[in-house]
């Protein structure tokens, strides 16, 4: 039983490698986005992520990652019944560069890992307005790197297009920058703080967002 199991897989294994895989180095550069910020725009006002990569193939099965990532996000919430409002703005910056290592499964998918670099910049404020007049406001500032280790598969829709998802593994570390500040009735400063620390951060983020690449 087990000899005859084991001439089945090979039999498998053989027609499966067998197959006329793509050349991936037939289109040296591809390009693509994340379709998150489409789904977002439609279902919740608020979030607009962006992110825009470039990869470039360098031999069958390696390729060189540059991306930017973008994200703004801006809010408003009036209390009813009453005067006050707040507003919410949060801006994200980042560029990013890394290298892909890619397993072709067979025609239509290939297995991806890899790892990226990518400086970043953060800017949150929020304050509280009640007649128009501002009464405190929260800003921070941060500045700093992250490596993001990551496993990906992707699906080749097309000869030239395909879709891809990714899950990451993300470590960050920054400087950041708080400052707090509240006013009385003329628009004075009555109180304020400042700090500044060290933020680290690591997050798992699971493969959520869709990507589309067009090859050329």
């Amino acid at each position: 039983m087990k000899t005859k199991l084991t001439i089945l897989f090979l039999i498998a294994s053989t027609y499966s490698f067998s197959q006329e895989l793509p050349d991936l180095k037939a289109y040296s550069k591809d390009i693509g986005f994340n379709t998150n910020f489409l789904l977002n725009g439609i279902i919740n006002s608020s979030g607009n992520p962006f992110d825009l990569m470039l990869k470039k193939q360098k031999t069958s099965n390696k390729a060189v990652r540059y991306g930017i990532q973008l994200y703004t996000d801006i809010t408003t919430n009036t209390y009813q019944a009453s005067n006050y409002y707040q507003q919410r703005d949060y801006y994200s910056f980042s560029l990013s560069i890394g290298k892909e290592k890619q397993i072709q499964l067979n025609k239509k998918w290939i297995f991806y890992y890899g790892g990226d670099v990518a400086p970043f910049y953060q800017y949150y404020k929020d304050g509280q307005y009640s007649s128009g007049q501002l009464d405190y406001e929260n800003l921070n500032k941060e500045v700093g790197l992250r490596v993001s280790p990551f496993l990906g598969i992707r699906f080749q829709i097309l000869d030239r297009l395909y879709v891809s998802t990714e899950a990451l593994l993300r470590l960050s570390y920054g400087r950041k920058e708080t400052y707090w500040k509240s006013y009385d009735d003329t628009n004075t400063v009555t109180s304020e703080t400042s700090q500044g620390f060290n933020n680290v951060v690591l997050r798992a983020l699971p493969a959520t967002g869709v990507s589309i690449f067009y090859r050329f």
